[in-house]
């Protein structure tokens, strides 16, 4: 339990009292910032993977016996929807590291979509299950992606 708990409040971010899923997507986008010009496009992916399956299996064990399956400390799910919302950085931006200025506005697109929650994001936010509480941040992670790159390609 110990460890799903580490994992699904992103090492304890998720206990801050003020808005810890926007701290989670800020520290998402530190740590991809200071480590961007280390990674490549398909590493990147294979760690949003990973963390994807991590994040399964530790809000399944964290939100077991639990009534409410999103609660406000389980942050893991902006850290991969933050993530996807970083890939078109890696895969589409001309520096390396990519520009300070173009990773904050991926994390403001992704806290726009995670906050505002279009249709169909709404739909999987409603869900009371492991999925429901990821899978939405993955949309608003592609959404977030998908304007990058519209904004990239400018």
């Amino acid at each position: 339990m110990r460890l799903a708990r580490l994992i699904v409040t992103f090492f304890y971010i998720g206990y801050v009292k003020i808005a810890p899923g926007s701290i989670a997507s800020l520290v998402t986008t530190l740590i991809f910032y200071l480590f961007a010009k280390y990674l490549s496009s398909y590493l990147f992916i294979i760690i949003i993977l990973i963390t994807i399956i991590l994040a399964f299996f530790a809000v399944s064990v964290y939100t077991y016996k639990l009534s409410e399956k999103d609660r406000s400390e389980i942050v893991i799910d902006e850290v991969i929807g933050q993530s996807i919302a970083l890939l078109p950085l890696l895969l589409f931006e001309q520096t390396n590291p990519p520009q300070l200025f173009m990773c904050i506005i991926a994390l403001l697109f992704f806290r726009f979509f995670d906050i505002v929650k279009p249709y169909p994001i709404n739909k999987f936010d409603k869900m009371n299950s492991t999925f429901g509480v990821i899978f939405d941040d993955i949309l608003a992670g592609i959404f977030s992606a998908l304007l990058l790159t519209f904004a990239l390609s400018f």
